[in-house]
């Protein structure tokens, strides 16, 4: 596909509202028997996407999650992380909430 799936202007609403996760803030939600909720954006590709700067063992990680709602192309997926990431990251398909989400995980931190 092209260049267009994200604009400049997605990608800074996408990092300004991206959560941090910690260790703590995960655990004391498994505790509680809750999820942490991230809310994807929707981009004008319709593409919907989340981010969060996951802090957990001394590190920093960016985390990017894509989806295209029925199958999400992978090639798309990794146009809209280079975007938002930049190189470097490591790929991973599927969760065990939504199986056609694409996760990107680019460590940017070690303590």
């Amino acid at each position: 596909m092209s260049d267009n799936l994200i604009t400049p202007e997605e990608i800074k609403m996408l990092r300004a509202g991206a959560k941090t996760i910690t260790l703590e803030r995960m655990m004391g939600a498994v505790a509680e028997g809750k999820i942490i909720p991230v809310l994807p954006i929707t981009l004008k590709s319709g593409y919907k996407v989340s981010m969060t700067f996951d802090k957990l063992d001394g590190r920093t990680a960016e985390h990017l999650s894509v989806s295209g709602g029925g199958r999400t192309d992978p090639a798309d997926a990794e146009v809209i992380a280079r975007a938002v990431i930049g190189e470097g990251w490591t790929m991973m398909k599927g969760s065990a909430v939504n199986i056609n989400n694409i996760h990107f995980i680019k460590i940017v931190r070690n303590k």
